[in-house]
């Protein structure tokens, strides 16, 4: 199920707008959306804001659920009180990771402009950031043969290539790309690369 689907779950806790950025690695997600309004997301990446926002910095050393009323003695650059000009003006982060992994962490934002987050639509909100997070955990049935296989695609070489490099034939090689799609749920191999690529398979 697509993001953009799931989120159809918790768009009622959010009606100013949400961000979800599922399993972060080096700065990357593997997947997100933002339905903020649009002229907030422009400012908000314009001038950087992420860098200067105390909701994110905080996000990246805890896990766990805040609102973002705490960092306003912190907000040196006046961030969340920006983010109120566009309506956005109560708020709360989710940050959450599993505890056998290292380096994969989802943040997630939900704005409103009526009221503050309830504890319970915080524990709400955090059970649905880590449920999806462990949803998107990275397959561990790819064999090192069918990674091989990828790494020399992803490289520009042709599958017949391919099964020159490996000493295979070119069933061998579309076998172990229909393997690699299958197990990554990728639509084209191109997908599947840059999704191996993002849970740091390759």
């Amino acid at each position: 199920m697509s993001l953009e689907l799931k989120i159809e779950e918790v768009k009622w806790l959010a009606p100013v707008g949400l961000q979800i950025s599922l399993r972060i690695r080096f700065g990357s997600p593997l997947s997100s959306i933002n339905t903020y309004p649009a002229n907030w997301v422009q400012k908000y990446t314009e001038l950087g804001l992420m860098m200067h926002d105390p909701t994110m910095k905080w996000a990246y050393e805890n896990t766990g659920t805040c609102r973002w009323n705490a960092h306003m003695d912190v907000d040196t650059h006046s961030v969340l009180k920006m983010a109120a000009g566009y309506g956005i003006i109560y708020g709360a982060t989710i940050s959450c990771r599993s505890e056998t992994e290292v380096g994969h962490r989802s943040i997630a934002t939900f704005g409103r402009a009526d009221r503050e987050y309830e504890e319970a639509e915080l524990t709400y909100l955090y059970k649905f950031i880590q449920k999806i997070h462990d949803q998107a955990t990275p397959p561990t049935n790819i064999t090192d043969a069918e990674i091989e296989a990828l790494l020399l695609l992803k490289r520009g070489l042709i599958i017949k290539e391919v099964a020159v490099e490996l000493g295979i034939s070119e069933n061998a090689v579309k076998q172990r790309m229909s393997n690699v799609r299958r197990k990554l749920g990728a639509r084209t191999t191109i997908h599947a690369a840059s999704l191996a690529q993002q849970y740091g398979l390759i």
